[in-house]
């Protein structure tokens, strides 16, 4: 396989698990919102009149092409991790399980910082035509609105999760879960519903987060509200919309109807949390078959394995050995054989699938863990683990 295919069939893989989770979790949102629950739902309404289907369909083919430059991005980071020049993910590792919620905590508020500052970037007006006048056509937003982004916007707000990386350690399943928080974050602050709960005297529940109300506000006049998450930046920097809480609490005092879809609503919520989980494939960026598709050198030149998607099914990795330096050190017939199947991306490695060893025949419980380039290839029989370290081919030296 050359590089040129190896590239466009990681990022074709990676694109595949982009756009499931984002035509899910929008279609799911609209529908549950619009249609399931617009009628309990309806004193939670922020606009009396709804935005033309025309503007739905235009919303959802540009957020493809978002998301196009989404997976671009990403598939540039799984190049540097395969050069090597990604290291956080080793360095986080060792940091242990209370370092793995702190980085997502930080990545979520450090994200937070570079959509208030990049946003409001954006809005001068030497640069608003360029990067976030696509956006703001959607001057009633829908759940569709999310990433409904300039191709300059849609760069910009994608280069952040490369960048902290590269400054970062931060295990890989944390991106996982920080690109679903983001999703979800920016699809609900689009739907047209406040669906953010309220003190009895109106105020937010939990004053720091941005509600629904905060970010349609925005749409509506654009100069105010810039924050994505958090509310603490438009308050420092005195850009919040002077009728945000008036507003708010007017749409939050709405309650009968609230309460009539209390037990619905709060199964329509969890629906769209679990459903981008259970529909999309998992394809957090360190999965990318790039990242460790190919073939791969075992230690002394033994063998060569290649490595790739599993043909029934291409969440799942298999390797196949497809060379060895002495055939007489193996069983007959293993060549060209799968010896690897069905390891699953889990904990910032492939396990939970079998390893083969082509000298005696025996089956393992088997892992491969990518550091610096390499390939920490495991075999476990009950308690007792051996550990080789896999080179890629591309990195061995030719005469």
């Amino acid at each position: 396989m050359s590089h040129v295919e190896e590239l466009a069939r990681g990022w074709l893989f990676l694109l595949g698990g982009d756009l499931s989770r984002y035509a899910i979790f929008a279609v799911a949102t609209w529908f549950l919102l619009w249609i399931v629950l617009a009628r309990p739902l309806a004193g939670r309404r922020l606009r009396a009149d709804r935005p033309p289907a025309r503007q739905l369909i235009v919303e959802f083919l540009v957020s493809i092409r978002s998301v196009a430059i989404f997976s671009t991005v990403g598939l540039s980071l799984a190049v540097l991790d395969r050069a090597g020049l990604v290291w956080g993910p080793a360095v986080a590792e060792r940091l242990g399980p209370v370092w793995f919620w702190a980085s997502l905590a930080l990545m979520i508020v450090a994200h937070d910082a570079w959509f208030y500052w990049a946003h409001r970037l954006m809005h001068r007006p030497g640069l608003f035509r360029t990067f976030h006048r696509r956006h703001h056509r959607s001057n009633n937003p829908s759940p569709f609105t999310a990433y409904s982004f300039d191709l300059a916007e849609a760069a910009v707000q994608s280069a952040f999760v490369p960048l902290w990386m590269l400054a970062t350690p931060t295990p890989w399943p944390v991106i996982g879960l920080f690109v679903l928080h983001q999703i979800v974050r920016n699809t609900i602050g689009h739907c047209g519903y406040e669906l953010f709960p309220a003190r009895h005297d109106g105020r937010p529940l939990i004053p720091f987060l941005t509600t629904v109300t905060h970010h349609d506000l925005h749409h509506a006049q654009a100069g105010w509200n810039y924050g994505l998450y958090f509310t603490w930046w438009d308050r420092w920097m005195g850009t919040e919309h002077p009728e945000y809480l008036a507003r708010f609490a007017q749409v939050s005092r709405r309650a009968p109807s609230l309460r009539r879809v209390a037990k619905p609503g709060a199964i329509a919520i969890l629906a769209l949390c679990l459903i981008p989980m259970i529909a999309a494939p998992s394809t957090s960026l360190a999965q990318v078959p790039l990242a460790v598709s190919g073939d791969w050198v075992t230690p002394g030149l033994g063998g060569l394995v290649r490595l790739a998607p599993c043909t029934g099914d291409t969440s799942k990795l298999c390797g196949r050995l497809i060379w060895v330096l002495d055939e007489r050190r193996v069983r007959r017939g293993t060549v060209g054989t799968e010896i690897i199947r069905g390891l699953a991306w889990r904990d910032g490695a492939w396990r939970d699938g079998t390893m083969l060893n082509p000298a005696d025949g025996r089956v393992y419980k088997g892992s491969i863990r990518l550091v610096a380039g390499a390939a920490r290839v495991s075999g476990c029989a009950g308690p007792l683990c051996q550990e080789q370290v896999w080179r890629p081919l591309a990195s061995i030296p030719r005469p």
